[in-house]
């Protein structure tokens, strides 16, 4: 595991856990940082965080999100954490629970899947995403020396106990939703929602690989390097709710086919990727026909979605994001990157930083360079070499952090008996 990460993990005494991946990891998590001679409660806001949870450390929180910051400074006159730990810092509790913490100096630290995908899980003190510290300013990782890395080991993330975790939880969250009667998730909680979506989304990607057969080939060949990518995010992703100017994805959509009508070189083409996991979810293909009919490019535009995205990065003249992270996957392989609402990345001489308008003719790279230190810098500051689901082996050994400011390791005191649920 990455000692920046180890220094984040283990810098406290006694730990607070709020909602993790839906699944066992926290649970995980909690006993790592108890074999590592840590204190940990674990908090459960419905019936499936308290199936994976820890039970000789839960709490159950049964309250309403305006009533959580007083539940916590009343957990904390008992059990007095100095670590508060989450997946997803824009959930209605975690962003309650961040400002509390902030505070009162208490170190806040976010998990979020990884920014460099699949070998890579993200962690972050005080906020990932458009919320990260990481520096935003090119002269920093120009004059830093570069960090030291290694290769990863390539672990493969699970699909299928993604779905299972997710399946079970929303199932337990359903069924005991009546012990926690205060909690709204902050996305649909219906498991037969859910599995409508799931069972949609396997019968779509069978029928898009068929239907989508050689739209590849395409893509690369015929339109080689005569394309725009727009990438696609979920439809309810905290990254389009909380940091872009768009309420939903579609206007985002808009506002792209509206500017490459208007100022984009007539033979160019414009292809928009779905993303895999808003399949079962989202179809924008009727808004997209709509929108090139009424802006005078039918024929110009293109929605894909299980095709290959390295290839369509590989043959495209330009990328457009609102902040997904495959804008880093675009950096990769050097390509004009325009985002269009707040990323980490969005740093001048990495990304197109004029309007968007002008963006469709500009004669703009990134800057190799500054992107290799970039990257350097990211890595080893917020990523740890794990998955969330599937084998790997960052929870499998207790660690001792070994810097100047190592914790001297002691006893840990026993907690006091806790508030469990305060409503």
């Amino acid at each position: 595991m990455d000692e920046q990460a180890i220094r984040h993990l283990l810098n406290g005494r006694r730990y607070l856990l709020l909602q993790g991946p839906m699944g066992p990891c926290f649970s995980r998590l909690a006993t790592w940082l108890q074999d590592s001679h840590r204190e940990v409660k674990q908090v459960c806001f419905n019936a499936g965080d308290a199936w994976y949870s820890d039970k000789n450390s839960a709490l159950h929180y049964t309250g309403s999100v305006k009533n959580f910051t007083y539940w916590l400074r009343e957990l904390h006159k008992d059990y007095a954490f100095d670590t508060v730990i989450c997946f997803g810092d824009c959930r209605p509790m975690h962003m309650e629970a961040k400002k509390w913490a902030r505070s009162k100096s208490i170190n806040f630290l976010a998990f979020e899947e990884g920014y460099f995908r699949p070998f890579y899980i993200t962690l972050e003190k005080g906020g990932v995403n458009a919320f990260s510290s990481m520096p935003t300013s090119a002269k920093y990782y120009l004059e830093q020396p570069l960090p030291e890395s290694k290769p990863p080991t390539a672990w493969k993330p699970s699909t299928f106990k993604r779905s299972a975790h997710a399946m079970l939880y929303y199932a337990a969250g359903w069924f005991g939703r009546h012990r926690y009667p205060g909690y709204r998730h902050h996305k649909s909680f219906s498991p037969w929602y859910e599995m409508r979506c799931w069972l949609r989304a396997g019968r779509r990607k069978v029928w898009y690989r068929w239907q989508q057969r050689n739209m590849l080939r395409h893509i690369t060949g015929t339109l080689d390097n005569e394309y725009y990518l727009a990438i696609l995010q979920v439809y309810n992703d905290s990254q389009i709710l909380f940091h872009s100017p768009y309420k939903d994805v579609r206007e985002y959509i808009e506002t792209v086919i509206r500017s490459f009508a208007r100022h984009a070189p007539k033979a160019r083409h414009l292809v928009f990727k779905h993303h895999p996991m808003d399949r079962g979810h989202r179809y924008y293909g009727t808004l997209i026909n709509t929108l090139t009919e009424k802006y005078g490019i039918t024929g110009r535009v293109i929605y894909v979605h299980d095709v290959n995205l390295p290839a369509l990065l590989t043959h495209t003249r330009g990328v457009i994001t609102v902040n997904s992270t495959a804008g880093l996957s675009a950096l990769i392989h050097n390509k004009p990157l325009m985002v269009m609402g707040k990323a980490l990345y969005d740093i001048e001489g990495l990304t197109w930083q004029g309007p968007l308008t002008q963006f469709w003719q500009a004669d703009f790279a990134p800057d190799k360079k500054l992107f290799k230190r970039f990257r350097a810098h990211l890595l080893h500051d917020t990523q740890i070499n794990a998955v969330f689901y599937g084998k790997s082996d960052w929870l499998d050994t207790p660690y001792t952090v070994t810097t100047p400011e190592t914790v001297v390791e002691q006893e840990p005191q026993p907690a006091p008996e806790t508030v469990t649920s305060i409503t």
